[in-house]
């Protein structure tokens, strides 16, 4: 069994909807937004987000979890490489450090450059703005 750290918190960005499984900074904490899990007639798992005065759950701190990551060339993972986020409710990580981009944590599994997705070690709660 992973280690796991979340908190809740209400949704206070007017006019911008956040979807389950994305990386978002509530207040200095980064973390994947979870959500309550509804399923379709089908059977299928519904697409979830909130939006303004929703409550939410940030997880903060996984010890191995999938997130998106940006498809590039050149930018792949190793096991151990340092991630980072832009910062940008949502937007996907990089192994490639830019000014203004936070270290969240490492990967655990190698993710080559056109993958969409990387396992990494999330710490958002010691989330690092720079190298």
């Amino acid at each position: 069994m992973g280690d796991w750290r979340s908190f809740k918190f209400t949704h206070e960005e007017e006019g911008v909807t956040y979807y389950e499984g994305k990386l978002y900074m509530i207040q200095e904490t980064v973390g994947l937004l979870f959500t309550d899990i509804s399923y379709d007639s089908n059977g299928c798992k519904e697409a979830a987000e909130r939006s303004l005065g929703d409550e939410c759950v940030l997880v903060y701190h996984i010890e191995k979890v999938i997130v998106n990551k940006v498809a590039k060339t050149g930018w792949s993972f190793k096991p151990g490489d340092k991630v980072y986020w832009d910062g940008v409710q949502g937007n996907p990580v990089s192994p490639v450090y830019r000014s203004g981009y936070y270290w969240i944590g490492i990967a655990t599994e190698p993710a080559a450059e056109l993958a969409t997705t990387v396992e990494i070690d999330l710490k958002g709660d010691k989330a690092t703005a720079g190298e």
